[in-house]
């Protein structure tokens, strides 16, 4: 048995659950993939699930990377400010409509709602996206404008022993000598602006040139060497992204200036929050990805972590989806969704790349049954709770996201009006070669739950 993670306490209490939800299971003996293949369509029945492929391209980053504002970083996990339009426009939501997004990442959707006059709030736990949705959805002076467009860069000096100033161990493969020169004069520039708006602008140009002054690029779950590397000089590379930004923000100004608080969304009663119309977001997925990992360049750099234990506490403080996170504390198993204990009993009693993800998995849904649970307290009767969210897959199964937090939703009060089927997810060819017929629920989501 591969159980070694998942400890005996825990593996009885979902046996207990899975018996007392599936009668006529033995645990570990019967769940064969047509059992779960079958439960799965039974709940897309139930859920109302449709396929709508207008969604396919709003569900993804790549079509707003041109886009004012949000052309100034590709975050690779955002979606389009078109969907927050659409979503809006579908669900016959009006101007005084009360946005709230508790993933609110760099802000693609505090931005849309901006756009449209609706108010908004935020939560971002990741400090580098949190300062990323605030520079964009900040209201600007004309005055500030300006000075942020009189800023000069420094001239170019040595600065001794500048790799030893930083921590991360791969600083030195990062960066030509030169252009890290470059970024720390930015750096120190910029830090003796008196204004803190205007500070936020030039800080946030620096930090959206940072991957492309590297030797590496974000791929998969982390860093990767380019191919090719192309010589950029960071001066120039941030007097180009400090014009793009100046020419965006001039045309942004709104009296609904949206509110970003950097915590975890799950602290949402420490702050005054309610009277919620909807909720819009997109968790992160329960794929494994590290997102620390993935914007490590701009973490670092933008020094908003110093150690390599600064960078364990945010991991620890996050939402638990990948297995860097604290897996140690005890999450009770989650009850009110039937289908995640005959899942976790599955992986449970099988081999897998990594033994924990049964724990993470676990944690996963826990927590994201607090949130939906504060979500549901908070939101006016009539308002709704959308969710972006895709499937992962472990050992050959399909781990239905979208139908477990549908289940969860429905159980705490929502009632789920549909789940809307963008497209479908890429997975491993390792993958595809066991998951069998259930890869039809390898897909990407849409959640609609209405209170």
């Amino acid at each position: 048995m591969n159980t070694v993670y998942f400890i005996e306490e825990e593996l009885t209490e979902v046996k207990e659950q899975l018996v007392l939800f599936y009668p006529n299971l033995k645990p570990n003996q019967d769940l064969k993939k047509d059992f779960f293949y079958n439960e799965y369509k039974k709940l897309d029945k139930q859920f109302n699930t449709r396929y709508d492929l207008t969604y396919q391209y709003l569900v993804n980053f790549s079509k707003t990377k041109n886009l004012p504002i949000h052309r100034w970083f590709y975050y690779q996990e955002g979606y389009s400010p078109l969907l927050i339009k659409k979503v809006l426009n579908d669900l016959n939501l009006n101007g005084s409509t009360h946005l709230f997004d508790p993933f609110a990442g760099s802000g693609t959707s505090l931005v849309a709602a901006k756009e449209l006059g609706i108010q908004a709030t935020g939560i971002e736990i990741n400090p580098f996206s949190c300062h990323m949705a605030l520079t964009k959805t900040q209201n600007y002076s004309d005055a500030e404008i300006k000075k942020a467009s009189l800023f000069k860069v420094p001239k170019h000096k040595t600065i001794e022993n500048l790799f030893q100033k930083y921590k991360l161990s791969i600083i030195g493969n990062l960066f030509e000598l030169e252009n890290l020169e470059k970024i720390e004069l930015l750096k120190e520039k910029i830090e003796t602006e008196k204004n803190q708006k205007v500070k936020n602008i030039l800080f946030t140009a620096l930090l959206c040139i940072l991957q492309q002054v590297s030797y590496y690029k974000k791929a998969g779950n982390g860093l990767k060497k380019k191919r090719i590397y192309k010589s950029i000089n960071a001066f120039d590379a941030f007097n180009i992204k400090l014009n793009e930004i100046i020419s965006d923000i001039k045309s942004n100004n709104s009296p609904k200036e949206p509110v970003i608080i950097n915590d975890n969304c799950l602290n949402i009663n420490n702050y005054n929050i309610n009277e919620i119309d909807i909720s819009i977001f997109s968790p992160p997925y329960a794929n494994c990805f590290d997102y620390y990992e993935v914007y490590k360049i701009e973490l670092w750099l933008g020094e908003f972590v110093k150690s390599y234990d600064e960078l364990r506490c945010l991991r620890k403080a996050a939402l638990t989806s990948n297995l860097n996170a604290d897996l140690k504390k005890r999450n009770k198993i989650v009850t009110s969704s039937k289908i995640l204990i005959p899942i976790l009993d599955y992986l449970s009693n099988i081999k897998l790349w990594d033994n924990k993800i049964p724990k993470m998995l676990n944690a996963y849904f826990s927590e994201m049954e607090q949130l939906l649970n504060e979500l549901f307290i908070k939101t006016k009767k009539g308002g709704y709770c959308v969710i972006v969210v895709g499937n992962s897959s472990y050992g050959g199964l399909s781990i239905p996201t979208d139908i477990i937090l549908s289940e969860i939703g429905k159980n705490i009060g929502f009632s789920v009006k549909e789940i809307i089927v963008a497209r479908r997810n890429e997975t491993s060819s390792q993958q595809y070669d066991k998951i069998g017929n259930l890869i039809e629920f390898v897909r990407e989501s849409l959640i609609i739950l209405k209170k």
